[in-house]
C-alpha cells in the first residue's frame, strides 16, 4: 500500500496522489529504453513535467519509485493462483496450465521492465527487492506445492522430491520463459513456446 504522507510528513492528498502517479508513470516510461543506473532523479521529473525537489518530495532515491512500482505489479500476481487452484481433472489440467503461462506472459509484456530491475536488485541481495518478489510470487508457490505434494503422496513424485523447492522452480520456469519469451520468438512459435511450456509444467506439477 502506497505511503499516505510525503517525504516531508505531510498527507498526500488527491493532487499529491496525481503528482506521485506522474512520477512512477514517468519513471516506467524511462524503464521502457534506459538501464536503472542510467535514470536519475532529474531525468525522472523532467518526464513526468515536475521539479526535481518534487521528485524528492515524495521518494528519496529512483530505487525506491521503482520499489512502489514493483509492489503495485505484485497486486496483478496474485490472480495467477487461480489457475492452479482450478479444476485439472482430465484434460482440464492443461487448459488450467496454459491459461496460468499466457497470463504470466501477458503480466510480463504489461510489467517487464521493473520486473527485470527487480530480479537483478533481488539477485543482488537487496533485502526490499528480495521481499518484494517474495510477496509477488507467494500465493502461486503455496498454490503450486500443494498440487505438487498431492502428487508425490499419490506416488507420481519420487519420494526425495521436495514440493516447496518444486513450486518455486516450476514458477521460476514459466518467469524465464516469459522473460526471454522475444528472444525465444525467433526459433519457433508462440504457440509451441506456449504449449511446450504448458506440458512441462503440467509434468513438474502432477507427475502425469
Amino acid at each position: 500500500m502506497p505511503d499516505t504522507k510525503n517525504k516531508l510528513g505531510h498527507t498526500i492528498r488527491t493532487r499529491g496522489a496525481r503528482t506521485r502517479r506522474a512520477i512512477l508513470d514517468a519513471l516506467r516510461q524511462l524503464l521502457d529504453h534506459k538501464h536503472l543506473g542510467e535514470i536519475r532523479p532529474a531525468d525522472v521529473a523532467q518526464t513526468a513535467n515536475v521539479s526535481a525537489p518534487t521528485f524528492y518530495t515524495y521518494f528519496k532515491t529512483v530505487e525506491e519509485a521503482v520499489l512502489m512500482l514493483c509492489e503495485e505489479s505484485a497486486e496483478d500476481f496474485q490472480r495467477l493462483a487461480t489457475h492452479i487452484h482450478a479444476d485439472w481433472s482430465g484434460d482440464r489440467g492443461f487448459e488450467s496450465v496454459r491459461a496460468y503461462v499466457l497470463d504470466v506472459l501477458a503480466l510480463w509484456d504489461e510489467h517487464g521492465p521493473v520486473l527485470r530491475v527487480e530480479h537483478m536488485l533481488a539477485d543482488k541481495g537487496e533485502p526490499a527487492f528480495a521481499e518484494t518478489r517474495i510477496k509477488r510470487l507467494r500465493r502461486l508457490h503455496l498454490a503450486l506445492e500443494r498440487r505438487i505434494a498431492q502428487a508425490r503422496a499419490n506416488g507420481l513424485h519420487p519420494v526425495g522430491l521436495n514440493a516447496r523447492l518444486a513450486s518455486y522452480e516450476t514458477a521460476n520456469l514459466v518467469e524465464s520463459v516469459a522473460a526471454g519469451f522475444t528472444l525465444m520468438r525467433r526459433a519457433d512459435t508462440s504457440e509451441a513456446i506456449v504449449d511446450t511450456t504448458s506440458h512441462i509444467v503440467l509434468k513438474l506439477t502432477t507427475g502425469r
